[in-house]
This record gives structure tokens, C-alpha cells and sequence, in this order.
């Protein structure tokens, strides 16, 4: 008899806990662009530990499409059917996802703008994010930060990504109340998303590409746990699995694709796709998306595939992807704080060079993260939903990544 699907997959928080931790780690290239003491260009690769690290501050912004993968998988599993029936309505969406999100935005808006003021009087230049005017304080008010309105990053500047999820929400939302859920429906919406990037549209395309690839590894992981009936079925999955996490990073810093396809000639076609030969494209667009169109997804497929036969998996980790939202935001505010810091007690940039600057904001960073969940984030959902919503839908609402 088949189990179950769990009511919380703890490995996929776990691995959001790590894909925030990874974007803060390729974020620590800040610390080398204070105005006014940059360091020297040949110290600028000396990151902390980077012998144990180095993937991690040179790869680590691919977490953000990790991040929009498993949101994919995750409203597929938790909203679509709810919202296709008419179970969840779109107010009550749209409020539990503004809870969710918006009081610690908000927080961490008020805390870079004071940042920020405080940097420019110094330096007369801000920290790494440069737009911070008032036409740009409205787009980051209104979640619009990066929908192409823009000039350029601003303010808290990961806060990007989260404005591209909202415009995922609302396309998810359009494609559930349409009932445009078949795998080869977000198929095409997948195709569509890789168009509008590379027509120009970059951040949209790439959040919407990875969204709706999350979509179709809950189909694929629905089709295939009836019917796995072995757990060496699960194993051999997680075995290509980590083949695939070695070969597709040795492709992408080798260019191992692309120098096949020289070695065959497939670069000798004289047919072109947006104005590059057909062959070198191909290659070098299967090198560019292997990781959000084939190790991601995989990588979320073994693991709940993995959870759903064992019962429970990486629950001691959990808590890593309660506190992702809060790692991943105020990580810049308080690469402000330190840089503050820094001035006030005349530390010299190349601290942060060190094994001990890295251990210090770590150190900050996790416990302000926990505190930051359990004392704020929590008690501002809570107030919002029981003022917004039926107090039902506001105490019995599911798990939200």
C-alpha cells in the first residue's frame, strides 16, 4: 500500500535554508566595493576560506533559481487544486501571501534606507546598490522593484527575486483559475518563459521558466510515487542524481558541451537561432539551463520521492528553511550594519578578508534570522490574517515556503 504524501517535506525546506545560505555567501563580494576603501584588485578574490567555499561565492546566485523552482513545486502542491475548485478565493491568497511577505520587506526597507543615508554621508556614494531615489523607494513599496520599471537595483537589492515571485503568483493564479494545469500546458508555459528571456525580458522569463518547471516535477512526482513500489527505484534516482550535480558544473566551468560540439563540427551547420550558429546555440543553451532544467528539478524530485518512502528526512535541518525569507533579506541590511561598524572603529576592508569577519556575520546573521521568524514574522502573519481573513481560513491555512 502506497504512503502517504507527508504534510510537510522537511528535506525541500532544508535544501531552501541552504539555497539562501548560498546566495549569501556569492553576496560576500560586497564587502570589496566600500566607497571610498575598495580594496585592491589583487586581494578582491581573497574571500574567507575559499578553499572550502569558493563554489559557493562564485556559483551560490544560482540558489535563486532553486528558490524559484521549489515555490513552483510547493504552490502546485499546497494551492493548485485548492484554487482550480474554488476552495482558497484569490483575496484569500493574495493575503496570505502579503502576510507572509510584506511586514518583513517592509522592515528591512526602513532598515537599508537608514543604512544606506548613513554610508552617503559618509562616502557621498552608496553601498553596492546605487538607485535609491524616491521613484525607485515606490517601486520597492509595491513589490516592483525589478518587473522592468526600473533603472537599476536598488535599495535591498535581493529583494528582486521576491518581486518576480509575485508576478509568479499572479500567473499561477490565472493558469489555476483556468484550470491550465496538464503537464503539457505548463510545458508550454515553460517554452513561453524561455522566450521572453531571451527576447529581453530576463528576470521575469528566468523566475517564470524555473516557477513552472517546479510545477511539472509535482506532476511527474504525483504520476511516479503510485508508482514506485521499490526503494531501489528511489536510489538509483538519487544516484543520477549526484551524477548529475558532478557533470553539469564540470560542464559549465569547462565548456565541455561546447567543445564536443567543435570537435564534431556541429559549429559548421550555417544555420543560425537568434543570430548565432544553430549548433554552437544549442550547446551553449543546454549549458546555460542544465542547472534549472535538469538539476534542480531533479534534485527536488529524488529528495521528495526520497521523504514520501521514508516517512520524514532532514527535519533536524528544517528550521534552516523557516528562517530562509529572513536569511536571505537581511543579510544586506546587516552587510550595512558591519560596514558601519567598520567605519565607526576604523577597521581596515581587508578584515573582511578573514575567516573571523565570515564567522562574525554568520554568528549575526542566523540567530538574527531565528528571531527575526519566531518575534516578528510570525506575530505580524498572525495579526494580519485574523484581521484580513475568516478567522477559519486565518487558523487552519497550510505550511507556506
Amino acid at each position: 500500500m502506497t504512503k502517504p504524501i507527508p504534510n510537510r517535506f522537511y528535506s525541500l525546506d532544508t535544501l531552501r535554508g541552504l539555497a539562501a545560505l548560498s546566495v549569501v555567501f556569492s553576496h560576500w563580494k560586497h564587502f570589496f566595493s566600500i566607497p571610498g576603501n575598495k580594496l585592491p584588485s589583487s586581494q578582491q578574490e581573497l574571500h574567507p576560506l575559499a578553499v572550502l567555499f569558493n563554489p559557493l561565492y562564485t556559483d551560490g546566485y544560482r540558489a535563486v533559481d532553486l528558490f524559484f523552482c521549489l515555490s513552483g513545486f510547493i504552490f502546485y502542491w499546497l494551492y493548485s487544486e485548492k484554487i482550480s475548485n474554488r476552495n482558497v478565493s484569490l483575496k484569500e491568497f493574495v493575503v496570505l501571501r502579503f502576510s507572509r511577505l510584506y511586514p518583513l520587506h517592509f522592515l528591512t526597507l526602513l532598515l537599508v534606507v537608514a543604512g544606506q543615508a548613513f554610508v552617503h554621508w559618509k562616502y557621498r556614494s552608496f553601498f553596492v546598490y546605487f538607485h535609491n531615489d524616491l521613484y525607485h523607494l515606490g517601486l520597492q513599496l509595491l513589490f516592483a522593484s525589478d518587473w522592468g520599471f526600473e533603472q537599476g537595483f536598488s535599495f535591498n537589492g535581493p529583494i528582486w527575486s521576491v518581486s518576480i515571485e509575485v508576478l509568479c503568483y499572479a500567473a499561477f493564479c490565472a493558469v489555476c483559475l483556468l484550470n491550465l494545469r496538464r503537464w503539457w500546458q505548463l510545458g508550454l508555459f515553460v517554452g513561453f518563459s524561455y522566450l521572453f528571456e531571451r527576447i529581453g525580458h530576463s528576470s521575469v522569463g528566468r523566475g517564470m521558466f524555473c516557477f513552472f518547471i517546479g510545477g511539472i516535477v509535482f506532476q511527474t512526482f504525483t504520476y511516479l510515487w503510485p508508482r514506485i513500489h521499490s526503494r531501489r527505484m528511489v536510489v538509483w534516482l538519487g544516484g543520477f542524481t549526484a551524477l548529475m550535480w558532478l557533470l553539469i558544473p564540470l560542464n559549465l566551468h569547462y565548456d565541455i558541451l561546447a567543445r564536443a560540439g567543435q570537435h564534431i563540427g556541429l559549429e559548421q551547420t550555417h544555420l543560425t537561432l537568434f543570430g548565432k550558429d544553430a549548433g554552437g546555440f544549442v550547446a551553449e543553451e543546454i549549458t546555460r539551463v542544465s542547472f534549472n532544467l535538469l538539476l534542480f528539478p531533479l534534485t527536488i524530485l529524488t529528495l521528495a520521492l526520497l521523504e514520501a518512502q521514508r516517512g520524514t528526512l532532514g527535519k533536524r535541518l528544517a528550521f534552516l528553511g523557516d528562517i530562509s525569507y529572513s536569511t536571505y533579506l537581511l543579510h544586506f541590511p546587516l552587510q550595512l550594519m558591519f560596514v558601519s561598524v567598520a567605519f565607526i572603529c576604523a577597521v581596515p576592508s581587508a578584515f573582511f578578508c578573514t575567516p573571523l569577519a565570515l564567522l562574525l556575520f554568520f554568528l549575526a546573521l542566523i540567530p538574527l534570522s531565528l528571531c527575526s521568524y519566531h518575534f516578528f514574522e510570525r506575530p505580524c502573519q498572525s495579526w494580519l490574517r485574523s484581521r484580513l481573513l475568516p478567522p477559519v481560513v486565518a487558523t487552519q491555512s497550510p505550511r507556506k515556503p
